[in-house]
């Protein structure tokens, strides 16, 4: 009763206090309403902002080819190798001063995923040695939860682990070493890839962890048209009197690109002129790549976390810096460029392969806060509030609200989860 009573006041006192005010990556309205600029980033008003050589050398390459199409131009200003945001930029995840905050930087929520792949390793026959794969990992904090987690509730576990960091980016790759420095061994337990491509030929029992990965995923961009679908293209814009040095424009005719669309967006009647919508190529290619990867180690299970829907994705494309929404077209390599996942699609790819019909089954997708609930957050909770005082206990349950309640992660935040057949459904979908 004292811990209800506890919980019910803290609530209180947050929905008072009007909760966290940092920016979630999944909580933006689309590109069309956020696309005003953040005006530090130009000399004077109605100026163009401070050209960066790395805008000099997109320029080039448009001028060279006539045109760059959008997932492309995304592309190149988060992973290029220079001057890419995620190869170069360091301290963009969490803080004031970084650009976004994720789920990974809370604490339980590591943990819940810990159980998770603890759940999982058990449904497999506990096999004596477990890869376990995380996307994306960000700062490296979500890993170094879940291992902490392992660590403290199945130490056996984590010998028989080998983690595996698939991250493009330098700077990352360095704060990742750093946070997981505790973990590491002299054989190098932990090892890090540059790709999914790049990971080695796994035959073993294999978890996969996607938590925030799709959605910085590039994206083609569709406009409908009297020509039908056209991709949207980047091209130099010549206006001085507009901050941006690139404009979006369409494509002359029909491009690579539209091969790739969804059969049933392709085959769409009555499309309104003008309608868009963004195709997460690069996104159904990965889920493929993941398809060949579980098949090839046997047994296998793949838990995928973003924002989006179970839906085509319309305008969702946006930039952010300093907790801030910004034109995608300003700053390139300078701001996080990311899209809503359309789940939809995800689930497409995997559809239209015959050994992936064969070989898996999945799963969602599903809110974030139900999956949680599902896989015991509120034991963890309580867990850990047990352990604090008042004023760190606020915090907690200000982390709490953050991933679970509709107008924070909870909702739009979706769980989608991929598993071999030859072994039981992944927790919670039993």
């Amino acid at each position: 009763n004292s811990f209800c009573t506890l919980l019910g006041m803290l609530r209180r006192r947050i929905a008072v206090s009007g909760g966290c005010g940092s920016t979630l990556r999944g909580i933006a309205g689309h590109y069309a309403e956020v696309s005003t600029p953040d005006r530090a980033t130009i000399n004077r008003a109605n100026r163009k902002e401070f050209k960066s050589e790395f805008a000099v050398i997109l320029e080039q390459r448009i001028q060279l080819s006539g045109y760059l199409p959008f997932a492309q131009f995304m592309r190149e200003a988060l992973q290029h190798p220079d001057y890419g945001y995620y190869s170069t930029k360091k301290n963009v995840i969490g803080g004031e001063k970084a650009d976004f905050i994720t789920a990974a930087e809370i604490p339980f929520f590591g943990d819940v995923l810990a159980a998770w792949v603890m759940d999982v390793w058990q449904k497999m026959g506990t096999p004596r040695n477990l890869q376990l794969v995380e996307l994306g990992p960000g700062k490296g904090t979500q890993m170094l939860n879940m291992l902490r987690q392992i660590r403290a509730v199945h130490p056996q576990l984590l010998n028989m682990i080998t983690i595996h960091m698939v991250e493009a980016g330098a700077a990352r790759q360095e704060e990742q070493q750093q946070a997981l420095a505790e973990f590491q061994t002299a054989s190098g337990r932990i090892k890090w890839h540059n790709s999914l491509e790049a990971l080695p030929f796994l035959s073993q029992p294999t978890v996969f962890v996607a938590n925030e990965y799709f959605d910085a995923l590039p994206v083609s961009i569709f406009r409908y048209t009297d020509r039908g679908w056209m991709e949207t293209l980047v091209d130099v814009e010549p206006d001085e009197s507009v901050e941006e040095h690139f404009r979006l424009v369409n494509a002359p005719g029909a491009s690579f690109a539209n091969f790739l669309m969804p059969d049933d967006l392709r085959n769409k009647q009555n499309v309104e002129m003008g309608e868009t919508v963004e195709v997460c190529t690069h996104g159904m290619s990965t889920m493929e790549a993941l398809m060949k990867r579980m098949v090839d180690a046997g047994k296998a299970a793949c838990l995928i976390i973003d924002y989006g829907k179970d839906e085509h994705m319309t305008n969702t494309l946006r930039g952010i810096r300093g907790h801030k929404f910004v034109n995608p077209l300003l700053s390139p390599g300078d701001i996080d460029l990311s899209a809503w996942v359309s789940f939809k699609q995800l689930r497409w790819a995997l559809e239209r392969l015959p050994l992936a019909k064969e070989r898996l089954r999945w799963f969602g997708p599903m809110q974030q806060n139900e999956f949680l609930e599902w896989n015991g957050i509120d034991v963890r909770l309580a867990s850990v509030l047990r352990e604090q005082d008042t004023k760190l206990a606020l915090r907690v349950l200000q982390n709490f609200r953050k991933l679970m309640e509709d107008d924070e992660m909870g909702k739009n935040y979706q769980v989608f989860a991929v598993q071999t057949n030859n072994f039981p459904p992944v927790s919670p979908w039993l």
